[in-house]
């Protein structure tokens, strides 16, 4: 075999393991984005609406206390669930997805479609406001970071999580929810801090149960 035929069979083996290389790298790329969800909700909280909200309805007389890993209870509302952010010294209680006070004017709301903390890989979706009133619940998520713990307690399980995202979406009454499909996942929105326009989304996966 002369020395150009043995260059141009060369080139060509080279050329082709490039295009396999390329195909490979684009492959594992796609299996890696696969689990990707887009998930589209369709909500709205508007921060800049005052809520007059009557003396028997007062949001503020709970007792905050988690013995034995029980959620915190209120004179008017059954709830299910303790949601504690440790960072922002936040503990609230959060009620049935399906009570009347699920309402962000009341307390923090569970954004259908939701999931609670005890399905595997779903994905709870709780919004509050982020205001200076007494029911803006999330006016201090603005100071947390990727990595930080978000706990629920709920039906006698601690459910541990770890932020893994934040981003911004614009307030469009729509809402768009990127997460690992194969991850159990909570998610907060809030509006933005010194930002009309936007919300601000965490999300955050399951590292632990107890």
């Amino acid at each position: 075999m002369d020395k150009k035929k043995k260059n141009k069979i060369i080139i060509i083996i080279s050329f082709v393991a490039l295009i396999l290389g390329v195909s490979l790298f684009s492959y594992n790329y796609v299996l890696g984005k696969r689990d990707l969800a887009f998930e589209k909700i369709n909500m709205q909280i508007n921060d800049n609406k005052e809520v007059e909200i009557k003396d028997d309805e007062d949001v503020s007389n709970e007792d905050l206390s988690k013995a034995d890993n029980k959620p915190v209870t209120s004179s008017k509302y059954n709830y299910i669930g303790t949601l504690e952010i440790p960072k922002i010294n936040l503990t609230k209680g959060f009620v049935d997805m399906n009570s009347k006070y699920n309402n962000v004017n009341y307390n923090l709301q569970i954004i259908k479609p939701s999931n609670y903390p005890d399905v595997e890989k779903g994905n709870m979706i709780i919004a509050s406001h982020s205001g200076t009133s007494k029911i803006s619940y999330f006016k201090n998520l603005y100071k947390l970071a990727v990595g930080d713990e978000v706990v629920v307690y709920y039906r006698g399980i601690t459910y541990r999580y770890a932020i893994d995202n934040i981003y911004e979406e614009p307030k469009t009454g729509y809402l768009n929810i990127y997460r690992d499909i194969e991850q159990t996942t909570l998610t907060l929105i809030t509006c933005t801090r010194n930002n009309d326009a936007t919300q601000t989304v965490y999300i955050c996966n399951l590292k632990s149960k107890e």
